[in-house]
């Protein structure tokens, strides 16, 4: 049976952040968009792709837990481990500047994971 095809609450365009001197807008949108589909389709492991995993351990405080592996299984295997990354993600206070950071990303996904949790 075909996946249907997934249609995200929101999608984020590359005109609503600051490029920094290794990501691009683009990237950064397409960030933006993997953590969307992620959180909304249940925070499956085939959602979760190398690239993703690494840029996500580098944002919100965030920390590697050393692998792939090890990440997911401590933020995603559980109704624990999910509300944990959920409160890590929601209270982080998005340091830096856009040109230098993905705060503008992190805002931007904490204003939408609000709204998507109905927090505000």
């Amino acid at each position: 049976m075909k996946e249907k095809t997934f249609k995200p609450s929101i999608l984020f365009k590359a005109d609503q952040f600051t490029p920094t001197k290794f990501d691009s807008a683009v990237d950064k949108a397409k960030f933006a968009n993997q953590f969307v589909r992620f959180v909304e389709l249940g925070y499956r492991w085939e959602d979760f792709p190398k690239w993703f995993y690494t840029k996500l351990s580098m944002t919100f405080g965030h920390i590697a837990h050393y692998d792939q592996g090890g990440f997911y299984g401590t933020f995603f295997t559980s109704e624990n481990g999910r509300a944990n990354f959920r409160q890590e993600t929601l209270h982080y206070p998005c340091y830096g500047q856009p040109e230098w950071t993905y705060c503008d990303v992190e805002q931007a996904l904490q204003k939408w994971l609000k709204h998507y949790l109905f927090l505000d």
